[in-house]
C-alpha cells in the first residue's frame, strides 16, 4: 500500500515563495572567474572526485570529494542559456589557499542560514535543520508553525527583498549564507552588493525545473550546506521510489479526463506552459492537459476567449488560484459559470493547507512531496484507483 504520510515525517516547513512568485535573485556574472567550465579548477591533490548520481534535474550537478563537495549551477535564471557557477563546499581545515583559485567557497556545516524561498525552507526541514534559519523573506507567505512562532518571537527577521532588502539587518544577522534564487541577470546587483560585504551566496535554481522529481532533486544541492548529502539522497530516494509507483498506477487506463488549469486575471489567462511543472504532474496523474501541444515552459497569456474556445468542454478544472469557491469563479468572469467543470462541480483548488496570512503549504512542503500531490490527483481524475486516499494539498470548491 502506497504510504501517505511523508510530508508530516519533517518538521513542517516555509519561506518566502515562489508563492509571490519568483523574485530576487539571479547570480553571479559577478566575477567572470565564477563561472567555470565543466570540471572546475579542484586541484588533483584533493582526491578523485565521485560522481553524485543526479537523475532527473538539469540545472546542477555535484562532484564528492569526500571532505569537500563541488557543485556546479547551470543556465541559472531565465534565459541565461551558458552561464555556469561553483561553488566549493568545505570544511574550515580541509581546503588550502591552493586548490580553489576562483570558485566560490561556502565553509560547512553552515549553522546560520537566510532562505529567500519557501522550498529552501522546506528542503532544510527535511533535513532537520530548520533550527538553522535566522532569515526569511517574505514572512506573510510562510506557512511551517516553527519559522512562523520564531518571527512571532523575534528569533528570525524578515529581511525584506528586491528593491527593500535590509542590508543592516542581513549583516546584524551575521549569516553563514544566503540561499536565493534568480529571475533575471538584473539581480546580479542584488549578489554582487552582498558578496562585497562577504555574505556568501548560493544560487538554488529549482524553480526552473519542469519535472516534480527535478525540483525535489535540488535538496541534494542544499545538503551540502549542512554536510548531509547522504541523507539528502536516501529522502530523495523515498519519494522518487513512491512517485514512480504511483505514476504506474492510469499508465494503462484509456480514458483519461480532458483538465483545465489556472484562473483569468484582468481579462487574462495566464496558462500553464506545455513543458511546464503543471502540465507534468497532470500527464503522470492520468490526465489530458489542454493545452499539452504547447512547448512551453513558462506561462503563456492568453484572452479569456480562447480559452473558452479550448477549455469550456474540460472535464476537470485544478489549480484556480485565489478563488476559494465556485462563487469567487464565477464573480471573476460570468462566463466562467459555463465551463462544464463549473457545471458539473468538478473544481479542484490546491490550497487545502492554507494558512490565515495567506502562506500555502502546496508551495512549501509540496517541492519535497511530489508523490503526495500525485497521489492527490490521481485521485481526483481516477478516483477509482485510489478510493481511499484523503486529499492533502488539495480540496474540492463547493
Amino acid at each position: 500500500m502506497i504510504m501517505k504520510s511523508y510530508i508530516f515525517k519533517y518538521k513542517p516547513c516555509i519561506t518566502f515563495k515562489y508563492g509571490s512568485f519568483y523574485t530576487i535573485l539571479g547570480i553571479i556574472m559577478l566575477l567572470p572567474s565564477c563561472i567555470n567550465k565543466r570540471g572546475g579548477h579542484l586541484n588533483k591533490d584533493s582526491g578523485e572526485p565521485g560522481k553524485t548520481e543526479i537523475k532527473y534535474a538539469q540545472g546542477f550537478d555535484i562532484e564528492d570529494f569526500g571532505s569537500l563537495k563541488l557543485a556546479r549551477i547551470y543556465d541559472p535564471w531565465q534565459k541565461s542559456d551558458g552561464k555556469q557557477i561553483a561553488y566549493l563546499f568545505c570544511h574550515q581545515d580541509s581546503v588550502s589557499h591552493q586548490y580553489l583559485a576562483h570558485d566560490i567557497r561556502i565553509r560547512v556545516p553552515v549553522r546560520r542560514v537566510i532562505c529567500m524561498s519557501t522550498t529552501h525552507i522546506a528542503m532544510i526541514a527535511a533535513l532537520e535543520e530548520i533550527e538553522s534559519v535566522i532569515g526569511i523573506s517574505g514572512e506573510h507567505y510562510m506557512n511551517n508553525q516553527y519559522i512562523i512562532s520564531s518571527i512571532r518571537d523575534g528569533h528570525i527577521m524578515d529581511i525584506g527583498y528586491e528593491q527593500g532588502m535590509n542590508y543592516e539587518m542581513i549583516l546584524a544577522l551575521q549569516p553563514d549564507v544566503i540561499i536565493m534564487y534568480g529571475v533575471t541577470g538584473e539581480v546580479t546587483g542584488v549578489i554582487n552588493r552582498l558578496t562585497s560585504l562577504g555574505v556568501p551566496v548560493l544560487l538554488n535554481a529549482e524553480y526552473l525545473e519542469t519535472a516534480p522529481l527535478a525540483k525535489m532533486e535540488w535538496i541534494k544541492l542544499i545538503a551540502c550546506l549542512y554536510d548531509k548529502l547522504e541523507v539528502a539522497i536516501n529522502i530523495f530516494n523515498e519519494a522518487e521510489v513512491k512517485y514512480n509507483e504511483l505514476k504506474k498506477l492510469p499508465a494503462e487506463i484509456n480514458r483519461k479526463p480532458k483538465v483545465l488549469s489556472g484562473l483569468p486575471w484582468k481579462n487574462t489567462w495566464w496558462v500553464p506552459g506545455g513543458k511546464s511543472y503543471a502540465a507534468a504532474f497532470i500527464k503522470d496523474a492520468g490526465g489530458i492537459y489542454i493545452w499539452e501541444d504547447d512547448t512551453s515552459r513558462e506561462a503563456i497569456p492568453l484572452d479569456i476567449e480562447v480559452v473558452y474556445e479550448r477549455a469550456s468542454q474540460a472535464d476537470i478544472w485544478i489549480n484556480s488560484g485565489s478563488a476559494g469557491s465556485i462563487t469567487d469563479i464565477v464573480n471573476t468572469d460570468r462566463r466562467l459559470q459555463y465551463f462544464n467543470p463549473c457545471l458539473e462541480r468538478m473544481i479542484y483548488n490546491n490550497d487545502a493547507r492554507l494558512n490565515s496570512s495567506g502562506g500555502n503549504d502546496y508551495w512549501e512542503s509540496g517541492v519535497i512531496s511530489p508523490h503526495i500531490i500525485l497521489e492527490d490527483l490521481i485521485s481526483i481524475f481516477h478516483p477509482d484507483i485510489l478510493p481511499d486516499h484523503v486529499l492533502v494539498y488539495y480540496r474540492k470548491l463547493e
